[in-house]
């Protein structure tokens, strides 16, 4: 059997059709097709002629395309990278599908055709397995977030679907994954180079939520005009958490082509009109380590980067003395959901007190009467410090920090702009997991996260493997590139 497999794979390889086309699915081009693909279906959904459909058929149109393309590349692609667009154009999709379990259920009879094709790329592509260099952290967490809630939890807590799937997901099933995609992940290719291809394929995702935004603004203009305060939509967290993980990129490639960095600074605006307050301090402090690293790095622009802060600065005064107590006033002071949090917080110190080593787990519901969860989500406490108190106790205060250390070993191993890019886009994914649940999603924040480190981990490598002219300096805090 293996030697039938080795022989399809080599026949495959030997393929000059297939080769043109995992050349396509692993270019510019592609990311780009999936983005529009993504755009035409959030478009088409507010059009008169399809208003006679359920409300999210045509976001399940978008989604299911996605997931066919993923198929597409994992039967006919070598290199699973090029699975990585499409799964995350569908996801930015997804988050504008708030409670939409019962209506996406319905499509699970589609679900046998990303099995049979996640199994075909594992077994026909099979790689030689690599622990690679973080295994160590989530194995601790994995540890930590199975125990949690020990000799408190409920049984029927423990084990309701909501319950498993997260903590499988956040646990034992990361492992898997990380495991998976250590082993899959390639440091170099004939096709690319690492760490440019992974910037452009977050900058494309980027400036596809930069895109829903401006739509969402464009068809409710007269609301915003009205009012000249961020228009108020469910998504808002969730778009401002997925620009926070994209926005460095732009940035990072903006030290070869300087027009990057403008659609770095229009990718932070973006998050100012979310509404999301997380997402708006968060993501100036984000910024400033953004704009740090580029003025430090790239000595060629660096004046005209300079000249381009000085201006921004003035002219975000100016605006301010206008447009402050109109735009940000009623964001800041948007009661209701402090209220929440404040309560979910007061709860988590009440839930860690009350079983001190493992906290009360991740499926308990107890303070569903602070906080009503949508149909198969948590009742989370909307922080990363007290869900880990909360759930998990000091177990998981031990676990996380540990995870925590062993990758930032892995970036600081090899501290390069571009791991210090991966480090300021999983900082801007912890700064909003202080205000949300973040990264205690397993998909895609949690993934994404896994995923930050491994190509950090693949980085280090290919400096290693690569010519001299493809190497990418190391800071000794002259951030030399």
């Amino acid at each position: 059997m293996k030697g039938k497999l080795d022989l399809l794979r080599k026949s495959m390889d030997d393929n000059k059709v297939i080769y043109k086309i995992r050349k396509f699915l692993l270019s510019k081009t592609f990311i780009a097709i999936q983005c529009l693909i993504g755009a035409v279906c959030i478009v088409l959904r507010d059009l008169p002629c399809f208003a006679h459909l359920e409300k999210y058929t045509l976001l399940g149109v978008g989604m299911i395309i996605c997931v066919c393309l993923a198929c597409f590349a994992l039967v006919l692609c070598d290199d699973i990278i090029s699975t990585l667009a499409p799964v995350l154009v569908c996801s930015c999709i997804a988050i504008q599908c708030y409670n939409s379990f019962d209506f996406f259920i319905k499509f699970v009879w589609l679900a046998p055709i990303p099995v049979l094709s996640i199994l075909f790329h594992f077994i026909v592509y099979r790689e030689k397995f690599d622990p690679g260099k973080t295994w160590k952290g989530i194995l601790a967490v994995s540890i930590a977030v199975t125990l949690g809630g020990l000799g408190k939890i409920t049984a029927a807590e423990y084990f309701n679907g909501s319950s498993v799937y997260h903590t499988l997901g956040l646990g034992f099933g990361m492992l898997l994954a990380y495991f998976i995609m250590n082993s899959h992940y390639r440091s170099t290719s004939e096709h690319y180079v690492l760490r440019f291809h992974f910037s452009h394929i977050m900058t494309f995702i980027g400036s596809f939520c930069v895109l829903m935004i401006v739509y969402h603004y464009a068809i409710n203009w007269s609301t915003f005009i009205s009012t000249l305060t961020p228009l108020d939509f469910q998504w808002r967290n969730n778009v401002s958490t997925f620009l926070m993980l994209t926005m460095p990129f732009a940035f990072f490639l903006s030290t070869r082509k300087y027009p990057y960095i403008f659609l770095g600074i229009l990718q932070f605006a973006a998050i100012l009109f979310t509404g999301s307050r997380g997402g708006a301090l968060g993501a100036a402090a984000e910024l400033a380590l953004c704009l740090f690293a580029v003025v430090y790095t790239d000595v060629r622009n660096r004046k005209k980067t300079l000249i381009m802060i000085a201006v921004a600065v003035v002219t975000v005064i100016l605006l301010s003395i206008k447009y402050f107590e109109s735009f940000f006033l009623p964001v800041i002071f948007r009661v209701e959901s402090v209220n929440v949090r404040a309560g979910l917080m007061a709860r988590a110190i009440e839930d860690f007190k009350s079983n001190i080593l493992f906290g009360r787990g991740l499926g308990y519901m107890g303070n569903s009467d602070v906080h009503d969860p949508a149909k198969f989500a948590l009742c989370w406490y909307h922080s990363a410090p007290f869900q880990v108190i909360g759930s998990f106790g000091l177990l998981g205060v031990f676990c996380f920090t540990y995870q925590f250390i062993n990758r930032m070993k892995v970036v600081w191993k090899r501290p390069t702009h571009f791991n210090i890019t991966l480090f300021i886009s999983y900082a801007g994914l912890f700064l909003m997991s202080l205000v949300n649940p973040g990264e205690f999603c397993p998909l895609p924040y949690g993934l994404l996260a896994t995923l930050t480190f491994i190509i950090c981990d693949k980085n280090n490598i290919a400096a290693e493997l690569c010519s001299d002219s493809d190497k990418e300096g190391s800071v000794d805090f002259r951030l030399h590139r």
